[in-house]
């Protein structure tokens, strides 16, 4: 039998929806990453937006210094947060 194909809420744009803030927090992470579409990014404190704000609520907000486009992919900054929620990579064998 087929596994029933997950539905990701969406915000009325298509945007999948991500996390609220107060979500990132729980995890015991404060920073993000945000990301722009030419590849360039910047790492922020996330802590100026509240609580029930999602990462996805904030995306359209940013405008690229480098190439002047509007819109980036925001995402938690593992690396600076919990280091027991961090993702680690497999060091060379």
């Amino acid at each position: 039998m087929p596994r029933p194909a997950r539905r990701t809420p969406t915000h009325p744009d298509g945007r999948p929806m991500k996390i609220t803030f107060g979500q990132m927090r729980a995890m015991g992470l404060s920073g993000i990453l945000v990301y722009c579409h030419c590849g360039r990014h910047v790492a922020l404190d996330g802590t100026p937006w509240p609580d029930e704000v999602r990462l996805s609520d904030i995306e359209p907000r940013f405008l690229c210094q480098g190439c002047g486009a509007r819109g980036a992919d925001v995402r938690p900054d593992f690396e600076r947060g919990n280091p027991r929620l961090a993702i680690v990579g497999a060091g060379p064998e």
